[in-house]
């Protein structure tokens, strides 16, 4: 007699991301071959019908989000015997209108909405820190559109490439924009907050170097450590009154400051 072995079938998807895990369906299929009803020509059992059963479980892992070297979102499993586990999400990402990461599968059929809020602590690397955890976000490797921005668009644009294995970006990529407003925060400094929607705005905080020109005050951005970040705010002496008139008065003091100090005019 021939033997006849049940088909298996695994089906999975990914449902949802959280800070420190992600969670998993998975549908299992079999079917189980049923009593036989006729032969064959040589005696061979044949089945006369398949009865099909299915199994659904959810599953959540724990575990570590994070971003490899080609900017893609990868999943580390952690709490389990032996190596971890990495799934890696090849697809694509984006941002939505609460500036979250939006992920979807190649096939489409995975859709994973990621809650946290940016950061920007270097030139060339812009931070998504994953909410509620303290080990969970994604780095990515950027460049900026354009190093020059202005308050009034209210946006930092960068470039990223996504699955490109190449040491350094390049053309064609994906742009990616922070949408914001300008503030100004602690001796004169700088903060870009952004909406996340639901009430949430967070701000990225900034240092600068103050120079001032006909009409215009220029601010060299830098990190929270004071390291230069290859970026400059450009404010017209009109908007900077209308933005903040108690900064506006501290900057003149300030300006005038320089001028003692350096002994010369400056045009502002």
């Amino acid at each position: 007699m021939k033997s006849i072995k049940p088909k298996n079938t695994l089906r999975k998807r990914f449902i949802a991301a959280e800070s420190d895990a992600l969670v998993i369906e998975t549908i299992q299929t079999w079917n189980k071959p049923t009593r036989p009803s006729l032969r064959g020509a040589e005696g061979d059992e044949a089945i006369s019908e398949e009865q099909g059963q299915s199994h659904l479980r959810i599953l959540k892992l724990k575990g570590t989000w994070r971003a490899n070297d080609y900017n893609q979102l990868c999943f580390e499993v952690t709490g389990r015997k032996g190596p971890p586990e990495t799934y890696t999400f090849k697809g694509s990402w984006k941002l939505n209108d609460n500036q979250q990461i939006e992920y979807t599968s190649e096939d489409g059929r995975d859709r994973l909405t990621f809650k946290g809020y940016w950061n920007i602590p270097s030139a060339n690397r812009l931070v998504y820190i994953l909410e509620g955890s303290s080990t969970s976000r994604f780095e990515f490797k950027v460049q900026l559109e354009s190093p020059t921005f202005y308050p009034k668009k209210g946006e930092i644009c960068y470039r990223i490439g996504i699955g490109i294995r190449q040491s350094r970006l390049s053309a064609p990529g994906q742009i990616i924009i922070l949408y914001g407003e300008w503030r100004f925060g602690r001796d004169l400094g700088l903060t870009f907050q952004m909406d996340y929607g639901q009430g949430k705005v967070r701000a990225i905080e900034f240092g600068a170097k103050v120079t001032f020109g006909r009409n215009k005050v220029i601010f060299a951005l830098k990190n929270e450590l004071g390291q230069p970040l290859g970026a400059t705010l450009t404010m017209t002496r009109k908007f900077l009154e209308h933005l903040d008139a108690e900064a506006f008065i501290r900057l003149k003091s300030r300006q005038k400051e320089q001028a003692i100090e350096a002994g010369i005019t400056i045009p502002f």
